[in-house]
């Protein structure tokens, strides 16, 4: 029999037979009860409190995809910290701060897989089954151990070491090659290939957004639009309640009485008017409504600043949106790059060209 087959079969037998948990639960004969319970709770907690913090209850993930530019790694653990660590290395190692992220603490590392939001607009319930292999879930294989995806075109393997997490991506033949190089430098380490049948028997693992602050932050806004309106309202409620109150106990004349009220009421409908009318308002209408704009076409909002009451604003956009989206924003393209093209209001033109003319 193929020693490739024969691994694979090994490796779906050890998965369906919870092989990776009865390792785990070997390994921690060395341990204490109290720090293996430390652990496991660590871990839990850790891996749990990232998506209420973000992005609240988990939504139902749905077909098992594996993202083109997935990156993979580890990084030492600081308890307490590991949300903060796993957002700057997913950030760092993708180059953007719009990144989905799946992590595990084992071993006092935090183990992570972090991919472009981009990748996933058009999977955005998928989930990668490499996320359940990670060390420390339920179905993950003892290191040194390989993981492949063959597709029809293009293959990825994940090799999980002692030392780190790494994933390698190419052709079919070339991923198959590295794989059975990869296993003998590691002393013949298993190479589990990632059928259709392994797959089934893995626990989904949904992606976790970490860029999910601006929603907050829209909400955040409409929460105390709200509460201040309701705040003006009720205001004026009270002091024309105790104008009138004040001004029926002194037994004063009714018509006096209510041209006084009426004036008042009405000094406080202006104020509120004008406070509706302000600029700071307005300005944060324009801004909810650019924001709004630019996450429609999966844009990320670099600067937004107003000035002298001049707004100037700059922001990335994905390489495909066409010109009249863009001018529906009222930008214009300054640059493009290979992370997307660079777009800027008029204002922003005009600071580039100041800038440009320093230099």
């Amino acid at each position: 029999m193929d020693m490739g087959k024969l691994l694979a079969r090994f490796g779906l037998d050890a998965l369906k037979s919870g092989f990776g948990k009865k390792a785990t639960t070997e390994s921690d004969g060395n341990l204490t009860a109290a720090q293996v319970a430390e652990r496991d709770v660590g871990a839990e907690d850790s891996s749990s409190s990232l998506a209420k913090a973000l992005i609240g209850s988990i939504g139902q993930v749905e077909e098992a995809y594996f993202p083109p530019n997935v990156i993979g790694g580890s990084c030492p653990r600081v308890v307490g910290e590991e949300e903060q660590i796993v957002w700057n290395a997913a950030a760092e190692a993708c180059d953007s701060e719009r990144v989905h992220v799946v992590w595990q603490v084992a071993d006092d590392k935090i183990w992570y897989l972090a991919v472009h939001s981009s990748d996933l607009s058009s999977h955005p319930n998928g989930w990668c089954p490499f996320a359940a292999l990670l060390p420390g879930m339920k179905n993950a294989m003892p290191t040194p151990v390989c993981y492949t995806y063959y597709g029809e075109e293009m293959a990825t393997m994940m090799t999980v070491t002692s030392d780190g997490l790494q994933i390698y991506r190419g052709t079919n033949l070339i991923v198959r090659a590295k794989a059975e190089r990869t296993s003998r430098e590691h002393g013949n380490a298993p190479i589990i290939e990632l059928v259709q049948d392994i797959i089934l028997t893995l626990a989904p693992v949904p992606w976790y957004s970490v860029s999910l602050f601006e929603s907050h932050a829209r909400r955040i806004l409409a929460t105390l639009s709200i509460l201040v309106s309701l705040g003006i309202t009720l205001t004026a409620f009270l002091v024309w309640l105790l104008a009138s109150l004040s001004l029926i106990a002194s037994h004063q004349d009714l018509a006096e009485a209510l041209a006084r009220t009426q004036d008042k009421t009405l000094q406080i409908m202006v104020g509120a008017q004008k406070l509706r009318a302000s600029p700071m308002r307005d300005q944060i209408a324009t801004f909810t409504e650019l924001n709004d704009g630019l996450l429609d076409l999966n844009g990320f909002l670099e600067v937004y600043q107003i000035k002298d009451g001049q707004t100037r604003w700059r922001a990335l956009v994905p390489s495909n949106v066409t010109a009249d989206r863009i001018n529906a924003l009222g930008g214009k393209t300054i640059e493009t790059k290979t992370e997307g093209t660079i777009i800027g209001n008029a204002a922003e033109l005009e600071f580039e060209s100041a800038q440009g003319s320093r230099k």
